[in-house]
């Protein structure tokens, strides 16, 4: 549908359930990553007492048609970030969050001048060796090829990502 194509374009997992259990199994299964969910008013009664604990669930967003009718039930759940009654503000909310998890993501470090630089972090190091090796692998138009089909397959519903792809492909020189 429209919406799903709207939300693909700020996250590229877009999972829909429209049985509670499913979801909450679904969210179990979640190891290394965090779920922000999108739920309808009168799913997110039933449904946000019940994984508003879980680790895995870090935002949730309620749509719906009338605001004003959710402002009270929802001041008891911190993780609902707000209640919103069309995708375009609900998109926004979300793109804010996938910014912040992106913000979070990355590793900063700070270095003094007369510190020795075998005695650093291990992760530091470890992160620099690997950029530096990154930044000097020639990479071959075989290599290039795997990465796009490899990114193909990964997107394959997301047509704003199959759109940057496909420019990668086109524009992409050594």
């Amino acid at each position: 549908s429209n919406i799903i194509k709207q939300l693909k374009r700020v996250v590229n997992d877009v999972n829909t359930f429209t049985d509670g259990e499913q979801c909450v199994d679904f969210i179990q299964t979640i190891a290394n990553n965090k779920v922000c969910m999108i739920v309808s008013d009168e799913l997110g009664q039933h449904i946000v007492p019940h994984v508003h604990h879980m680790s895995q669930v870090d935002t949730i967003s309620i749509f719906c048609n009338n605001q004003e009718w959710h402002k009270q039930w929802i001041k008891e759940w911190p993780k609902i970030k707000g209640v919103f009654t069309d995708i375009t503000s609900t998109c926004e909310a979300l793109k804010q969050t996938a910014h912040q998890y992106e913000q979070n993501a990355i590793s900063i470090s700070f270095v003094a001048t007369n510190t020795k630089l075998d005695q650093l972090d291990p992760s530091f190091m470890y992160t620099q060796i690997l950029k530096e090796i990154l930044l000097t692998i020639n990479f071959e138009d075989k290599h290039i090829r795997e990465f796009i089909t490899y990114c193909r397959e990964v997107f394959v519903e997301n047509e704003y990502e199959l759109q940057n792809i496909e420019k990668l492909e086109r524009d992409y020189h050594d």
